[in-house]
């Protein structure tokens, strides 16, 4: 994972989150679930340290190294 300008606290690690950036080059944290429960707010005051929606994001799947070339 790419080192993060700031920390957001559970929303770095959280599925529900989505980096939205503006025009003018800054970057906000959108929570998900807010879309379909109103106790969680959009744009939550960072960091979070404490969320009863968190949900661990799944690590990307490991791709398997290429078979080095037959010669």
């Amino acid at each position: 994972m790419a080192e993060r300008p700031f920390g957001r606290g559970l929303c770095d690690d959280c599925a529900q989150q989505q980096l939205v950036p503006n025009t003018r080059g800054s970057v906000f944290s959108l929570c998900r679930r807010s879309r379909s429960d109103p106790a969680f707010p959009r744009y939550p005051r960072l960091p979070v340290r404490e969320c009863p929606g968190y949900e661990p994001r799944m690590p990307p799947p490991r791709r398997a190294a290429p078979d080095p070339p037959v010669r």
